[in-house]
């Protein structure tokens, strides 16, 4: 029988601050040119699991075995590389070309050599021609593909997907199917965890489920108990108070980039206190854009913003007033426990001691991550990191709330159970509430009003 390519012996392993650990007796190989699917919940330790097989776990305890076969069946190289979920956290060069080559050239490969390889790599994941262009103005689908042309360019023989579809559109995600396609076709070995494997059935020959850190099931077929059905949710019924105005108020406001010109174009877009507001666009149509100009970190070239009162807003007047949720949760995350991130913003708004613990206390609680609150943040899941920064902006009970893609790396029911919570805010805070998403809302119910963000210009969608 021949030699698995890797294979993992008991593996476990719990955090610094943990109360159970996130891995627990793991054991499994994989062959060769596998596929392999691993599932389960937010938090079940998918994550953990690919970062201990790369070998990158810091900050606690660590159990069992690794093993990975010097070589595989061709001779090549069989060191292990990684996407993380967020793809754009390891992207570090300018350009595009920059980008494939900085792995091959620290692993100190002929530079004739490197050029093959950055021309392969950007071929293989359709990237070929952009080798001069900017990864800054790279929409997110765009980054997925360039994380993952830079680690094939080091030629591993295990390629680790974290999630990789949780930030990508229905095109992105019809584009990595292609590029998966194509290196299963190449006989590269892969391990994918990801929430939602249907779209990648054709291409899966195994899954292996985690259940709380440990290995609870493994077969040819995706486990029964994935959840996609539509849940019981019903949006509470609220009327905004009268006379009270709009909370956020945009007129004619453009908005361009020096590299790629006009993004927002003539946009306006007014909303009501209490109201939920969903806005939907593809990969690259400008959401992020139009809510960092909104929350004040983007100029615009022109036009009118009030936000709760406050004319052309910047962030040090929008404190308390409105809270932003970004798309990757840890560029807002630097404190050393959850407990003191989600502090963070009271204690910059003067609140006493004890009314600050029982803001936080209400936070951590309402977004179900009470038992987090003394973890370090950047050691959680991407899902729970979700959770963690919008329990940090929902705190103060700001008078607006703009999140910025908030499903992304949480499973179907974690998605209706957050639409659920964020649906009680209008009547227990009077908070309204904008959603950014390339995605349909997982309930369509959810939504007083829906727009539509598309070449620049917002229209508000009927039906």
């Amino acid at each position: 029988m021949q030699k698995p390519l890797l294979e993992l012996e008991n593996l476990s392993f719990t955090y610094h601050g943990a109360q159970e650990p996130a891995l627990e007796g793991v054991s499994c190989a994989v062959q060769t040119g596998e596929f392999v699917c691993l599932t389960g919940d937010s938090g079940c330790g998918k994550s953990t699991l690919l970062l201990a097989i790369k070998g990158l776990l810091r900050g606690g305890e660590l159990q069992g075995k690794v093993n990975v076969s010097r070589t595989d069946a061709s001779g090549s190289s069989s060191a292990v590389g990684i996407v993380f979920q967020s793809a754009e956290s390891q992207i570090l060069c300018s350009t595009v070309a920059e980008e494939v080559a900085f792995g091959p050239e620290n692993l100190c490969v002929p530079p004739e050599r490197i050029a093959v390889r950055v021309r392969e790599a950007l071929k293989a994941v359709g990237l070929e021609g952009k080798e001069g262009r900017s990864v800054e103005r790279f929409s997110a689908g765009q980054k997925q593909r360039l994380a993952i042309a830079s680690v094939l360019s080091m030629q591993p023989g295990v390629l680790l997907l974290d999630e990789p579809t949780s930030q990508l559109d229905v095109q992105g995600k019809r584009e990595l199917l292609t590029i998966l396609s194509g290196l299963k076709k190449g006989g590269h070995t892969v391990i994918m965890a990801e929430h939602d494997p249907r779209p990648f059935a054709n291409l899966v020959d195994r899954y292996l489920k985690l259940e709380r850190g440990r290995l609870a099931d493994a077969g040819a077929s995706p486990p029964d108990e994935l959840r996609y059905r539509l849940g019981a949710f019903v949006p509470p019924h609220h009327v905004a108070p009268p006379g009270t105005g709009p909370v956020l108020d945009v007129q004619q406001l453009w908005f361009s980039y020096p590299e790629t010109g006009e993004v927002l174009k003539q946009v306006n877009l007014r909303v009501n206190r209490g109201e939920r507001v969903h806005l939907f666009g593809c990969n690259g149509a400008g959401k992020s854009s139009l809510l960092r100009c909104l929350a004040g970190l983007l100029r615009p070239d022109s036009g009118r913003i009030s936000i709760a009162g406050v004319q052309d807003p910047d962030p040090s007047r929008l404190l308390g007033r409105a809270g932003v949720l970004f798309q990757n949760p840890a560029r807002q995350l630097f404190c050393e426990s959850v407990r003191e991130e989600v502090a963070f913003s009271l204690e910059r708004l003067g609140y006493r001691e004890q009314e600050s613990g029982r803001a936080v206390s209400e936070a951590l609680a309402f977004c179900g991550i009470a038992h987090l609150a003394d973890r370090a943040p950047l050691t959680l899941s991407f899902g729970e990191q979700h959770r963690v920064a919008l329990a940090a902006v929902l705190a103060p009970r700001p008078a607006l709330l703009l999140l910025d893609e908030p499903f992304a790396g949480l499973d179907f029911p974690q998605r209706l159970t957050l639409l659920a919570l964020l649906g009680g805010m209008p009547l227990r805070f009077g908070t309204t509430i904008v959603i950014a998403s390339h995605d349909e809302l997982p309930d369509p119910r959810w939504a007083d009003r829906s727009f539509l963000l598309q070449e620049g210009t917002v229209a508000e969608i009927t039906t």
